[in-house]
């Protein structure tokens, strides 16, 4: 029986969904998906040295499986993404274990032109969702706006997918399990709201539920489709620091939020500062301006420094008026200059950083953005 080509692709992706680096190394060298169910065994054998996956590839209820999962797929407005298609994710592809099939519904783009994963535990803290969510205000006054990706859990995971949402960035959870299941399920009504502001993305088959193995599966996605990975608050271990091994591994940026040595939500992150591992996150303009990602719309900086000026805030007039003179000063000296009062001018440097007006590097020296 034939099948169209979208299937065999979901029947590769159902064989080989956990052995992903064979079946990069099986479509590099089809020249299509339909070609591999073609052969006999003996060809099979000539390109595969699993027994169990030759049995698999010859037994035809994974093409069956995989047609009704096309037709539920195309019924419910479900994208199915084969690795070739120009839709695929491309810094995702570019991953030796990318899988072969990505499932996504929503309306992000997923190869936008920046793109940051934000991650974490479960059990965050107030501190961790507030820094979360003062770095992702941050990255709404970027130009252009870069796509959030995370894993929908709970924690900062959820926390990075509503403040994205809430700052009017498209953000994409990536899934543990398949589009028919939503996990958490307290995180459907989540998840529905993403459709409108990013979307959903998994490789895992239809009928696939969350198993330890696929939350450790699925973090391989959210670091590959990413420039950079964001821990802002992780245990000695969990599923964070393997995204942040992972993005290591595919060449990615790591930036890690430090906490108290006392704190336990912040072993990990201490941990890999400490070793080099990750970048410091030392400010809300921080991650940004690691990246290169300054804010460099000339006219909503020329807004942000007109609307000050034309306000009747002298300190906040005084602080661009010296940053203006020294380009670059510690926090000492700003205070200074601005009016030598710290309880007045600290909290106006904070609304400044994050309307994107100045900046702080990892020693604590202010700077205009922009400049």
């Amino acid at each position: 029986m034939e099948y169209d080509e979208t299937v065999y692709a979901c029947a590769i992706n159902r064989i080989f969904n956990y052995h992903c680096r064979e079946a990069r190394l099986l479509t590099d060298m089809l020249s299509s998906p339909g070609e591999l169910f073609s052969m006999s065994r003996a060809e099979l054998s000539g390109i595969l040295h699993s027994q169990p996956l030759i049995d698999a590839v010859l037994d035809s209820s994974h093409l069956r499986k995989s047609e009704e999962e096309v037709r539920w797929a195309r019924k419910h407005g479900i994208h199915i993404i084969y690795i070739r298609d120009r839709e695929y994710p491309s810094r995702l592809r570019e991953c030796p274990d990318a899988p072969t099939v990505l499932f996504h519904k929503g309306c992000a783009d997923l190869n936008p032109e920046r793109a940051v994963a934000v991650v974490g535990t479960r059990k965050a803290t107030e501190y961790g969702k507030s820094q979360c969510r003062r770095i992702i205000e941050h990255f709404a006054q970027l130009r252009p706006k870069p796509l959030i990706i995370s894993g929908l859990a709970y924690g900062i995971d959820i926390c990075a997918h509503l403040s994205a949402m809430d700052c009017g960035l498209d953000t994409v959870a990536v899934l543990p399990t398949g589009l028919d299941t939503i996990y958490p399920a307290a995180h459907r009504g989540h998840a529905v709201r993403m459709l409108a502001h990013g979307g959903l993305v998994t490789d895992f088959p239809m009928g696939s539920t969350p198993l330890p193995v696929t939350f450790l599966r699925r973090n391989r996605i959210i670091a590959g489709m990413s420039d950079a990975v964001l821990l802002i608050e992780s245990a000695a271990r969990g599923g964070g620091m393997i995204t942040a091994s992972l993005a290591q591994s595919y060449s990615r940026e790591v930036m890690a939020l430090p906490g108290r040595i006392t704190d336990r939500y912040s072993e990990g992150c201490n941990a890999l500062i400490d070793r080099n591992a990750a970048a410091i996150i030392s400010s809300p303009s921080g991650p940004a301006h690691s990246l290169g990602w300054d804010i460099t719309d000339k006219e909503t900086h020329t807004e942000n420094l007109e609307k000050i000026f034309d306000s009747s805030d002298y300190i906040k007039r005084n602080i661009l008026l010296a940053l203006a003179a020294d380009s670059v000063l510690d926090r000492d000296s700003l205070i200074e200059k601005a009016g030598g009062d710290p309880s007045a001018v600290l909290p106006r440097l904070t609304e400044m950083e994050l309307d994107g007006t100045v900046r702080t590097d990892i020693y604590g020296n202010y700077s205009l953005t922009g400049g």
